[in-house]
């Protein structure tokens, strides 16, 4: 529910002129701004291009928000002023790419440095598993 407006406070209208300065102090260079989005039916994937060059294809059916949805009601998308925001108007969903990455992709990239660092620890961690050894360990469980 939207919040309602004191009926003292005076909301001036949105001009033109506003709408462009705030586009203007936007930020323009996150890695994660869409500058070209689109959806390729034959293959059922989102194909999102980062301002960084970086192009993105996610399967449909991957995405939370749209599982639910027909392929013939995705394909009219917007990107939001600001680049970080897509929009399906036809079906009133709005994604913000930043998480959708996050979501999508964090687990893979959390899982490749994981197997990168091979069960390296540092220096302190290592001196701290030792200390603790000598104290006996860890407690064994109790079958309850």
């Amino acid at each position: 529910m939207a919040k309602r407006i004191p009926r003292g406070i005076q909301v001036p209208p949105l001009t033109d002129t506003m709408y462009r300065a705030a586009l203007k102090s936007a930020k323009r260079d996150g890695p994660f701004d869409v500058v070209v989005v689109r959806y390729d039916q034959r293959a059922d994937t989102l194909d999102l291009t980062l301002r960084k060059g970086i192009i993105v294809r996610l399967p449909r059916l991957q995405i939370r928000e749209l599982t639910d949805s027909r392929p013939a009601d995705i394909h009219k998308i917007e990107i939001q002023p600001g680049g970080d925001g897509i929009s399906f108007k036809s079906i009133n969903v709005d994604i913000y790419v930043p998480g959708l990455l996050a979501d999508e992709l964090g687990p893979l990239f959390a899982k490749a440095m994981g197997k990168r660092s091979k069960g390296r620890t540092s220096v302190e961690k290592a001196a701290s598993s030792r200390a603790n050894g000598r104290k006996g360990g860890r407690p064994r469980k109790v079958a309850a």
